[in-house]
């Protein structure tokens, strides 16, 4: 079954309401609910679910975290794999949080995000070099080769604690019956990399965690010459638990799907029939473009 995250409308959105209307408009009858969602109005949308729409996932932290201002909601708010102890315990504290919802919501998953390192413009610099049309060139590839390194030496820390963490969560989703999918990040500095994938992937083998794929971020990382889409596929593949479908141009993301370059013949072979699906737009991507999506969607197999 095909879903929408409500971050479709939950930017921009005031209530529950207008989010729940939107995604009327457009026929769909599974929903994502993710971290922009603040308990007022997750609790305008609890009588759509109680008229047949069903939730197929959560998005780490749900609902908005005590006292974190919406604005500043975030999957990344609290760092599940941050050095220091007090912002570990509140990122495990709400992540236990988002387990419990989705067991009360009857969702198959939870999307985490599991922290960012230390690497300030790095990104920027790496998209300066996209826009020089440089990434493939001598001179680009030592640069992002450089940051890669740099990055590689610093996640080392960070390996510790992300593990300490996942082994609680991991603990509450199997008791809960609720699958944990790491999802691939969009930024050089975001934890964890293919290289970290593996070896928490490794520790945890059995357990209830899982990979979720985001193709736009995939599209972005292979764009800028940091990660290749298909090889992310090959190695976690067959632990997909869902996926994010989103349009990509360079590294422009969060459109309607089939606008932008994606290349979903990778991800089509590991797909299977109990794969989440979730479209993840912002508020940019029109109910048209969304329609025509759909529809591009449903014409490359994708659902």
């Amino acid at each position: 079954m095909l879903g929408i995250s409500t971050s479709f409308r939950s930017e921009i959105a005031i209530t529950g309401k207008e989010i729940m209307e939107a995604i009327a408009d457009l026929g769909l009858k599974a929903i994502e609910l993710e971290y922009r969602l603040t308990r007022a109005m997750f609790m305008e949308i609890k009588p759509y679910l109680q008229k047949g729409i069903e939730v197929l996932s959560l998005h780490n932290f749900f609902p908005v975290p005590n006292g974190v201002p919406k604005e500043k909601a975030s999957g990344d708010f609290f760092s599940l794999s941050a050095l220091e102890a007090r912002e570990r315990e509140l990122a495990v504290k709400y992540s236990l949080e988002t387990i419990r919802w989705a067991e009360e919501l009857g969702a198959k998953a939870v999307v985490l995000h599991l922290g960012k390192l230390p690497l300030p413009d790095s990104m920027e610099l790496i998209k300066f070099i996209y826009d020089q049309k440089k990434v493939n060139t001598p001179e680009g590839k030592k640069v992002i080769q450089e940051k890669k390194e740099e990055r590689k030496k610093i996640g080392k820390l960070y390996l510790e604690p992300a593990l300490r963490s996942l082994e609680k969560l991991i603990e509450e989703g199997a008791k809960r019956g609720i699958l944990l999918g790491i999802e691939n990040r969009y930024n050089i500095h975001d934890f964890p990399n293919l290289e970290e994938l593996e070896i928490i992937f490794r520790k945890f083998k059995g357990s209830c965690l899982r990979y979720w794929h985001d193709i736009g971020h995939a599209t972005t990382q292979q764009n800028l010459g940091l990660e290749d889409q298909e090889e992310l596929l090959n190695h976690f593949g067959d632990l997909l638990v869902g996926v994010h479908l989103h349009g990509c141009s360079g590294y422009h993301d969060h459109e309607a799907p089939g606008l932008g370059e994606e290349d979903y013949s990778a991800l089509k072979k590991f797909l299977k029939l109990e794969t989440i699906r979730i479209i993840e737009t912002h508020h940019r991507a029109t109910p048209e473009e969304l329609r025509k999506g759909i529809a591009f969607l449903k014409k490359e197999g994708i659902i």
